[in-house]
């Protein structure tokens, strides 16, 4: 019976003694005393410990102090200066703990608790003590258990969930090889935007070099957003380019420069532009040939004409030696929906009875555009608004395979490329987008000023050289520019004034004493390269021309007669200048009809059966003297 007791009195007192000692490791430690896990947002164990140390010595102090050495003096003024100092630290870290407190209640917390199903291996509370996330979110490390493994799609699961949380993009780096396993999340750092330089210089090194390094056929449009020449070929499907830049976006630039690299490739230039303002530095430069005045669109369309003429030369000397290859014709058409309405009011007026409604230059671009790419003719088209209507409503649009958007707008994007999402413009000049089948690229525009452009070219052609050799036919000469309306000084009808009076408004020298524009058909002639750049002598030809276009050209000379006129003198009068039949078409030489209808005009005398005849055309010139005169 003794033994007994005493047996179970030595266990109870082994189980107080390990119960003891397991306390006093817990308050050593710093762990809870109670057994339960360490509430969020307390204290660190380290700090809970070191508080229960100094408590410790310091009621081991006092309880000496007070009890052996009897000092209950010393042990009151300690206390009260210890107290005096501790209350305002525990204060302190009170509040501060109160945003860590916050932090761990409103993220770390329910964090973990969504973690559950990805570290199903551990409790609620391991859970907790193995997500870290400091205050300022930098990182958010997730310690693993021993035997956790990915079984499929968990590593994406739980970088979702940072992401979700955290917010933003965020990368993880796993550690599965060395104890303790763990994952380290850190947020993504963003990739720097990728933009074209502000402003690009053309004559720098980079596109020197660049341009340097082109073959034929191949142009330096810009520097792309990795700081790189972006070169494209003017060739193949990409012969034809269209630009739909709006006002300001850099389209002057851009020709300029396009025009300056195609001098270097001997190349010759047609410039249409009712602009008069982009392309007029080029002035002067061989084989550049501008048509830049807005009122003689006959011009524009006789040079597109002529280019077309050259598309069909070329193609029937192809077809003979397959092996030939032309110097490049590039026609450039600025501004091409002013272009396309003043084309159009000019052959609604001019157009003879009979002929289409519909204005047939477009038929000439189209000609050039389906015709021209294997015979190194191309076309720049540049429009504000690139409409199916802007190009004649013949499906010429989808032919231009790159296009160059800049300063656009989403209707404009949507109805050139339709597709989603719209990508933000860049209202910057020279910013443009190159759209290539699928590809989009954006690029600056090198900018140099106009005139350095013209003498570079100047020099470019001495460098390089010109030839016509591949021109069948010469582009034809300009007329003289025509004074606006409010600048002209209204004259008499039929008065004496000097027939050949240039009205010219700044025109001097070869311009001023250029023939008119010539609307027939020249002729291949595969052996007259040499005399391609020189005006055609009106002696050995004489040129013919429309009604509507003598009209006009009489007009300039002080002699107003019109078109309509003319036909009835045509069919009533017998001295009446005979005409060619050219294509079906009646044509009539300008200086016959001048000296028909000019101040020295003979009269012709009325026999006895022409009087009803000369009354009735004096009846209708009375008519329209009648209707000038109201």
């Amino acid at each position: 019976m003794w033994a007994v007791a005493q047996t179970k009195l030595d266990k109870q007192l082994e189980d107080g003694l390990e119960q003891g000692a397991i306390a006093f490791g817990r308050f050593v430690s710093g762990a809870p005393l109670d057994g339960d896990p360490q509430p969020p947002g307390s204290l660190p164990r380290w700090g809970i410990a070191l508080l229960r140390l100094v408590f410790l010595a310091w009621a081991g102090w006092a309880a000496w102090m007070w009890w052996w050495i009897q000092d209950h003096n010393r042990v009151i003024r300690v206390s009260v200066v210890a107290a005096a100092v501790a209350v305002p630290v525990v204060v302190i870290a009170a509040i501060r703990g109160r945003g860590r407190r916050r932090h761990i209640r409103s993220l770390v917390a329910p964090m973990s608790m969504a973690l559950k199903d990805l570290l199903s291996g551990w409790d609620e509370h391991q859970r907790l003590r193995a997500l870290t996330i400091p205050i300022d979110r930098s990182y958010v490390a997730i310690r693993l258990p021993d035997g956790w493994h990915d079984p499929g799609g968990f590593k994406d699961q739980m970088r979702e969930l940072v992401q979700d949380r955290m917010g933003g993009l965020w990368a993880g780096e796993w550690n599965l090889k060395n104890h303790p396993f763990n994952v380290v999340f850190t947020p993504q750092k963003p990739k720097p935007k990728m933009e074209p330089p502000e402003k690009v210089d053309f004559f720098s090194d980079v596109v020197q070099k660049a341009i340097a390094a082109c073959e034929p056929g191949q142009l330096v449009l810009g520097i792309d957003e990795r700081q790189r020449p972006v070169i494209k070929e003017m060739t193949g499907e990409t012969a034809m380019w269209a630009l739909s830049v709006g006002s300001g976006g850099g389209k002057s630039s851009f020709l300029q420069m396009v025009i300056t690299q195609l001098v270097r490739q001997r190349a010759t230039v047609i410039g249409i532009d009712v602009k008069m303002a982009s392309i007029n530095c080029f002035e002067g430069v061989e084989g550049v040939h501008l048509y830049t005045d807005p009122g003689n669109i006959g011009d524009m369309r006789s040079a597109i004409s002529w280019a077309a003429r050259e598309v069909e030369a070329r193609n029937y000397v192809k077809k003979t030696n397959p092996r030939k290859n032309f110097d490049r014709l590039t026609l450039i058409l600025e501004e091409g929906n002013e272009f396309g309405d003043a084309s159009k009011e000019w052959w609604n007026e001019n157009k003879e009875k009979g002929e289409p409604a519909s204005d047939p230059i477009w038929g000439d671009i189209a000609s050039i555009m389906r015709m021209g790419r294997h015979v190194n003719v191309t076309i720049i088209g540049v429009f504000q608004d690139l409409r199916e209507a802007a190009v004649g409503s013949r499906g010429l649009r989808n032919m231009f395979r790159m296009i160059l958007m800049g300063n656009f707008n989403a209707n404009q994007w949507k109805m050139i490329v339709n597709t989603t999402p719209v990508p933000e413009s860049v209202d910057r000049a020279g910013r443009m987008m190159i759209i290539e089948g699928n590809r989009r690229v954006w690029i600056q525009v090198p900018y140099a000023d106009p005139e350095d452009f013209r003498t570079h070219s100047m020099e470019l052609r001495k460098q390089f050289g010109y030839s016509t050799e591949d021109l069948y036919g010469a582009p034809p000469a300009r007329s003289p520019q025509r004074l606006p309306s409010l600048l002209q000084r209204s004259t008499p009808l039929f008065t004496k004034q000097s027939a050949a009076q240039d009205i010219a408004a700044g025109h001097e020298g070869e311009d001023a004493a250029a023939p008119p524009v010539s609307m027939a058909k020249d002729a291949p002639a595969l052996e007259a390269a040499e005399a391609q750049d020189t005006a055609v002598d009106p002696a050995r030809e004489v040129e013919l021309l429309p009604l509507a276009e003598i009209s006009r050209r009489l007009a300039n000379q002080g002699i107003e007669v019109s078109a309509e006129l003319m036909r009835q003198h045509k069919r009533r009068r017998k001295n009446f200048p005979a005409g060619q039949v050219i294509d079906g078409k009646e044509l009539f030489a300008l200086a016959d009809l001048a000296a028909y209808y000019g101040p020295e005009e003979p009269e012709e005398p009325a026999g006895p059966d022409e009087n009803d005849a000369a009354e009735a055309d004096q009846d209708a010139v009375d008519e329209q003297d009648s209707d000038r005169d109201d």
